[in-house]
């Protein structure tokens, strides 16, 4: 008994953990080895040697890659290649109080040390202890934090400032990095920078154990136009108080993590916000020529409405958004409005914030050309070919091409959206359990190609009945008479009227890894040839005219 104390006291372990070392070890070698024999080949593992019972109990220094949860009075060496800082937290009493911590590496590795110690809080609050310091930490205790081994330093731990050591280890250089840079770091600690394109009221959810705890979250957009989801839990979440929707922020200390596919950035207890620019958060004025009919996206019908807006001489696409686009979409155009604050979304919309307000200023009686509606369309539709295309809204002409062979309806839970199944004449949602009701998605697609890429079109809800000439409840009742559990219908009829037709579709486009394109639609319209060469003519004699190379030309 007497080494397995030797052994726990040079590996900074408790007794205990060393004996159900040796009994793992002596169940793994199947009785190859005797539990002396087992205490040794640990020993040797932990790097503490061979002990015997006349030997006296020391510390010695301990690689960081060594370390194991559950070691006490560990001593470790190395450099701190990043100071986090002084942190506030709530102690176990309720009481404000603080802690500060570094990372700490050695030639084998790299660990997060926390210090609890008011003595040694004190001393990096001091500077006696910063970034870039060779140190040796002693009687540290080891445990796991967030999936990975960390050091704690209390009240019996001590930090010394040694005078040199481990110039080959450079002090982490803070690198700012983009989306598509996130998806190998699961897990790790990362500083980012974008514009702030969403923000999130903060909210409230009941924890297993009882206690209340708060989120808040935003939508933040790099320079290269990704998006990833910022979490605020905690302390952190009323920093989302602090962020107006466009502007430009820098996120530091925030965790990358990864579910299935999704990726989010996660606050820690030293996660930063600092504001570079504020969005624009002042009131603009302007003329509405022209507006979009109101739509609906998603299973609950979160509302939006566009417009064609004249500001100063400039012709924007305004998008309003919940009981704004209600009451705007009653008035008819011209007429004079103030709105704001706005931000620039991905597709180049002028987008009310969730916190702006809008004001008719005056209305205008005075008629519209019928022709300004198309041109409303091409400066939100950029026309394009689909084998150039890139995400945004689009409109493509192309030749229909395949035609899905069935229009579906899906049910999905109308209190968080999660499709639904219908069994036994009730819903079940897999989220909210069984259900009175569920709301109809009635959906259909088909493909066109315009001889540089195919493109895949899916029209949901109205634009899918205005296609298939039949209402959801329609679909839902012929389904019942067909006796379809899956609540579809044949499209035999509609897809031998469209399959080889020309068309021209408008909506979002979103290029696919397989080299297609899926377009949600907007709206949909059979091409007009005598219509579309009248254009075609006058975007090459525009070409012509002003000197461009007609080949390199697409409109």
């Amino acid at each position: 008994m007497e080494k397995v104390r030797l052994v726990a006291s040079k590996a900074g372990l408790t007794v205990e953990d060393v004996l159900e070392r040796v009994r793992r070890y002596v169940e793994e070698m199947k009785g190859l080895v005797k539990p002396d024999g087992a205490l040794s080949l640990i020993a040797v593992e932990l790097d503490v040697g061979q002990v015997s019972k006349d030997e006296q109990v020391h510390y010695p220094t301990i690689k960081i890659s060594k370390l194991v949860p559950g070691m006490r009075k560990a001593t470790v060496q190395g450099k701190i290649v990043r100071m986090y800082g002084i942190l506030n937290y709530v102690n176990r009493s309720g009481e404000p109080s603080e802690r500060a911590e570094f990372k700490l590496a050695d030639e084998t590795g790299h660990i997060d040390v926390i210090v609890w110690s008011k003595s040694l809080v004190d001393r990096i609050r001091r500077g006696e202890i910063g970034e870039g310091d060779v140190i040796k930490v002693t009687n540290a205790r080891v445990s796991e934090r967030f999936g990975r081994v960390a050091l704690h330093l209390d009240s019996g731990s001590d930090i010394e400032v040694l005078p040199s050591g481990y110039e080959d280890l450079p002090v982490e250089e803070r690198k700012i990095l983009k989306v598509r840079e996130l998806y190998d770091k699961d897990g790790d600690v990362v500083d980012f920078k974008g514009t702030v394109i969403r923000v999130y009221p903060v909210s409230e959810f009941t924890r297993s154990d009882g206690s209340i705890g708060r989120r808040g979250s935003f939508l933040i957009r790099d320079e290269e136009g990704d998006v990833v989801r910022v979490v605020l839990w905690g302390d952190r979440a009323p920093l989302t108080d602090r962020i107006v929707e466009g502007s430009t922020v820098i996120l530091t200390d925030a965790r990358v993590v990864m579910r299935d596919d999704s990726l989010e950035l996660h606050s820690t207890p030293r996660t930063k916000l600092e504001v570079l620019e504020e969005g624009s958060s002042g009131m603009l004025e302007g003329t509405v020529l022209f507006s979009f009919p109101l739509e609906e996206i998603g299973t609950k019908g979160r509302k939006f409405l566009d417009l064609l807006v004249e500001i100063d001489g400039s012709l924007e696409i305004l998008r309003v958004w919940g009981d704004w686009a209600d009451l705007l979409s009653e008035e008819s155009p011209p007429f004079r409005l103030r709105f704001g604050p706005v931000y620039t979304d991905d597709d180049g919309l002028i987008v009310l914030s969730r916190s702006g307000t809008v004001e008719i200023l005056e209305k205008i009686s005075q008629p519209i050309p019928t022709k300004l509606e198309k041109a409303a369309k091409k400066i939100k539709y950029r026309r394009m070919w689909i084998g150039e295309s890139s995400d945004g809204l689009r409109e493509f002409r192309g030749t229909v091409i395949s035609f899905s062979d069935t229009a579906r309806v899906t049910w999905h839970c109308p209190n968080c959206g999660a499709r639904v199944e219908f069994e036994y004449g009730r819903f079940h949602c897999p989220n909210c359990g069984e259900l009175e009701r569920a709301t109809p998605l009635l959906y259909l697609t088909f493909t066109i190609d315009d001889g540089t890429g195919i493109a895949r079109v899916v029209a949901f809800r109205d634009r899918a009945e205005r296609i298939l000439g039949m209402s959801t409840e329609d679909v839902i009742k012929a389904a019942d008479e067909l006796g379809e559990p899956s609540h579809s219908v044949p499209t035999d009829k509609i897809a031998g009227e469209m399959m080889g037709r020309e068309v021209i579709v408008r909506g979002r486009a979103t290029y696919l890894e397989s080299g297609a394109v899926r377009m949600v639609l907007d709206e949909m319209e059979y091409a007009n040839s005598a219509e579309e060469s009248r254009e075609l003519i006058k975007e090459i004699r525009g070409v012509w005219l002003s000197g461009e190379d007609i080949e390199d030309y697409h409109g």
